[in-house]
């Protein structure tokens, strides 16, 4: 710590204590802080429900439904949480389009809102999939590979119909999400109309979704925690 930083943070301890604050003051005010800010407004949540509603109808074909799926993930970041969230819809780059990119506003990096936010990893990648089936394992390698392109460690892959396999498998695109998690750390989050229609109806927010299924796979796959040193290593006789 620098002496000037050193020297600021006694000026502000030293505020605190005249006003009669400490740290815990501090910690509280911050948390009521952080949970108000996750909290989108009503019109915000209104306008979710409208379209995710419209897309539960038979009343548009694929192409139509699967530009509401953008719209609704969009409304998502744009309208629920603006100081949040920077949303570019569409982006093109030299060989492929991303339907959204979202990056993390300053004051969200500030707070450190999700565990996965780091100072090299202030956006992800959205990719919308509106298909009557579950989407399969070439659908996730071409986002897995837009991923790397993009240099993004945390993608929303977010599929109407869920992706092909079973949670307790290693087979399919659950499977290949599993892989890519442990073989190069790029983290592809799944959402399905399930995912959403809790959103919808207000049972849990996109943070928790994103920090609950993030940190599902990691520890899936986080076999580091089931190695136990040898006592030759531990003693550094090798």
């Amino acid at each position: 710590m620098e002496n000037d930083d050193f020297q600021y943070l006694n000026d502000v301890a030293n505020s605190l204590n005249s006003r009669g604050l400490n740290i815990d003051d501090i910690a509280k005010f911050m948390k009521i802080k952080t949970s108000s800010f996750l909290v989108p407004s009503q019109q915000a949540l209104k306008h979710f429900k409208q379209l995710f509603d419209q897309l539960m109808t038979n009343e548009y074909d694929q192409k139509e439904k699967g530009k509401l799926l953008e719209d609704l993930v969009s409304a998502l970041f744009v309208d629920g949480y603006p100081n949040i969230f920077e949303v570019r819809r569409n982006c093109k780059t030299s060989s492929n389009e991303i339907d959204i990119q979202v990056n993390w506003s300053k004051e969200a990096q500030r707070l450190k809102l999700m565990p996965i936010m780091s100072s090299d990893n202030t956006s992800f990648l959205c990719e919308c999939k509106n298909y009557e089936n579950k989407a399969d394992v070439t659908n996730v390698g071409k986002f897995y590979s837009l991923m790397c392109y993009t240099k993004t460690i945390l993608g929303l892959f977010i599929s109407w119909n869920g992706v092909t396999g079973k949670d307790n498998s290693w087979k399919d695109s659950i499977g290949l999400i599993k892989k890519l998690a442990l073989g190069d750390e790029k983290y592809i989050i799944v959402l399905s109309k399930l995912d959403l229609q809790r959103i919808r109806d207000e049972k849990t927010n996109i943070f928790e979704l994103i920090e609950d299924k993030y940190n599902a796979l990691k520890n899936d796959i986080d076999y580091k925690t089931y190695i136990k040193k040898h006592e030759i290593e531990i003693q550094k006789k090798w």
